[in-house]
């Protein structure tokens, strides 16, 4: 979630709380000015309120040190007007206000902050957390990231931060009416403590939506309150490592298609663990997307999953031999979403651009330490790649190939920890993935986006048509289509 350096790598420090001295922030929205992004049903401020519940009822956490700040629906006003604890409604001014003149000023020795609500995260990779008074042409949101530099920064007494979050991290880039600028409350920071300890657990990874059950919970949430309940009740806080394993076997035991949570810790003067690696320190080139919506292909994202479980090489092809049809976009999908997997980073070579060894050889220079495959022939140079990589499993894709003979000689050895991904509009000698045109309902989805739902409604038989007339090919609906965009989407 840092862009920074930690040089060393050590155990953290065994973290320790009095239930007096813990302070809580708890934020649950379900309720947007922007009315359209409602939750349907409710759900978060159940789960605000049930964290609040764990902290004061079973862990003795005085009330008087719990903010909650709710925003419910109108059906479950209900729920806040009968708690005990003051609430306030979770604008971006109230939110601040609380962080900057009441938890900046406490002495303690944790903070807990548990936040249920929608989310999203930009082209930079900052997760962002919208507030109760968004609107389409204001996206009141808070900066995760920038929020846990002031956490951990001198102008921060509590040392110790424990950060639950429930939230989406559905890419801003695919959010239909999204405005320019995003805005947003940006938090400015102090030197770093040398002390200061943080635990991040996220509902979801890049590009990922948090589900709610049908109970009105979300799924995640769910999954932390079991965990937190099974916890020793004579150790405060939980032990979080056990917590969160607890938390992923419960999500794998869902049927739904949230990826189990990753989580990580760190302090500032360097001692770091990983349990799950955090994608935002992972080495990478993968592009970033151009698609405005990505439709009809999550089954075969799916497929793609499979093959690379089962085979070194796999490639993307088009049966339709024209091109547009979705393949580098489904490989950047693929890429982003899995790149927790990929400790040893994902390198993405291109080849109708420069030599591809000169490719490969130039991302270790700029991404690993002591690389320095320079006064080597090329072949030399290829075979210092694979034998001097990151530590890690590892993603090559080669996008934009034409000829699967020419790149043969960058190929890694098989039945190591490379993985390989070869995009290309020719048949190629691997497990394949074929890829063909959208369904006639992914096509009108992908084409309600561009033109806007309300229009694609009124003139459905012509939409239809112009579907058909390019193929229902994704290249040729972004061609005809205006891209102009209307507001009226949910943002998760």
């Amino acid at each position: 979630m840092y862009n920074g350096n930690y040089p060393k790598i050590a155990a953290m420090r065994e973290l320790t709380a009095h239930p007096e001295r813990t302070y809580g922030l708890i934020v649950g929205i379900e309720r947007y000015q922007e009315s359209s992004w409602n939750v349907k049903g409710g759900g978060p401020v159940n789960d605000a309120l049930e964290f609040a519940d764990w902290l004061c009822q079973k862990r003795g956490v005085p009330e008087e040190n719990i903010w909650l700040c709710l925003s419910p629906l109108e059906e479950n006003q209900g729920l806040s007007q009968q708690c005990r604890l003051p609430v306030i409604e979770a604008t971006l001014q109230n939110l601040d206000y609380i962080i900057n003149n009441f938890l900046l000023l406490k002495s303690g020795d944790l903070l807990y902050i548990f936040w249920a609500g929608h989310g999203l995260i930009t082209s930079e990779r900052e997760r962002r957390l919208l507030c109760a008074d968004a609107t389409y042409q204001n996206w009141q949101n808070i900066d995760l990231n920038t929020l846990l530099q002031l956490l951990s920064s001198d102008f921060f007494i509590i040392r110790n931060h424990i950060c639950i979050i429930d939230a989406c991290a559905n890419s801003y880039l695919d959010i239909s009416g999204r405005p320019t600028h995003l805005g947003g409350k940006i938090f400015n920071s102090g030197k770093p403590r040398q002390d200061s300890q943080q635990f991040v657990l996220l509902a979801t990874r890049d590009g990922e939506k948090a589900k709610v059950s049908p109970d009105k919970t979300g799924y995640f949430s769910q999954a932390v309150r079991k965990a937190l309940a099974q916890a020793p009740a004579e150790i405060f806080p939980p032990d979080m490592k056990l917590v969160t394993e607890q938390v992923k076997q419960g999500l794998a035991g869902l049927e739904k298609k949230q990826i189990p949570t990753y989580w990580y810790y760190r302090s500032w003067d360097g001692d770091k663990e990983e349990h799950h690696l955090n994608p935002f320190e992972i080495p990478h080139n993968i592009p970033q997307s151009n698609a405005k919506k990505f439709v009809g292909r999550e089954e075969k994202l799916e497929q793609l999953h499979q093959l690379l479980r089962e085979n070194d090489i796999v490639a993307i092809t088009d049966v339709t031999g024209k091109g547009g049809v979705g393949k580098t976009e489904l490989a950047i999908r693929y890429s982003w979403e899995n790149l927790a997997n990929y400790e040893g980073g994902c390198c993405w070579l291109n080849a109708k651009g420069i030599d591809l060894g000169t490719q490969l050889t130039e991302f270790g220079i700029i991404h690993f330490s002591n690389f320095h495959p320079k006064g080597l022939s090329l072949e030399g140079q290829i075979q210092y790649c694979w034998k001097n990589w990151r530590s890690g499993k590892v993603l090559l894709v080669f996008d934009n190939v034409t000829d699967w003979e020419e790149i043969q000689p960058y190929l890694p050895p098989r039945s190591s920890r490379f993985q390989v991904l070869i995009i290309s509009r020719q048949w190629i000698p691997y497990p394949s993935l074929p890829l063909g045109e959208l369904s006639l309902d992914a096509a009108l989805e992908l084409l309600a986006d561009l033109l806007g739902k309300e229009l694609i409604e009124r003139q459905l038989e012509f939409a239809k048509q112009l579907c058909q007339y390019v193929g229902c090919i994704p290249i040729g609906l972004y061609q005809v289509a205006a891209l102009s965009r209307k507001p009226g989407r949910v943002p998760c």
